[in-house]
């Protein structure tokens, strides 16, 4: 087995980010323990390696970019070619249920050409540009009260309307 031993960091900094990258692929709903941490150990390692370049930098915050480019590189191979690689191919595994359906074949080398089809297919589109309207202010469309109601119930409407607002603090004690 591995060992993950790295040379600067401290033990809290590396278990930070370790759970940080723990968390996103449970995000991704890669729920199995061991392949999380078949996975989290080599992104872990490669940013030991730059953390040791320079010491000054986050290891979690290092973690994370390590991960993400093998997430996107791996989205690559995967023939997920788009200006937003990262959305599409994250909104794309998901979508195709891809850590149930395809666990092994997550960050995998080899790629089966079935499942790359069902990762392509998972096209995203985005919404409507925004466009900027005005409201103009105009009265409320409040109904007339009921009269036919019975004097009682006119006044503890009226009572219940009074200890609500006290209760939420409308009225000043």
């Amino acid at each position: 087995m591995n060992t993950f031993f790295p040379h600067t960091g401290t033990e809290e900094e590396w278990n930070a980010a370790y759970y940080r990258l723990e968390d996103y692929l449970r995000a991704l709903r890669v729920v199995n323990k061991v392949r999380q941490s078949q996975i989290i150990l080599p992104v872990l390692q490669a940013a030991a390696a730059r953390h040791a370049q320079d010491p000054t930098l986050n290891p979690t915050a290092l973690a994370v970019q390590e991960l993400f480019e093998v997430l996107d590189s791996w989205f690559a191979r995967a023939a997920l070619a788009s200006e937003t690689l990262a959305t599409t191919g994250r909104v794309a595994f998901l979508l195709t249920d891809s850590a149930e359906k395809w666990p092994e074949y997550f960050l995998a080398e080899e790629i089966p050409a079935e499942y790359a089809r069902e990762l392509r297919e998972c096209e995203t589109l985005a919404g409507p540009d925004l466009e900027m309207s005005s409201m103009v202010p105009r009265p409320l469309d409040i109904p007339a009260p009921d009269v036919s109601l019975p004097a009682a119930w006119k006044g503890g409407r009226l009572m219940l309307v009074s200890v609500a607002a006290v209760c939420f603090g409308f009225f000043k004690r």
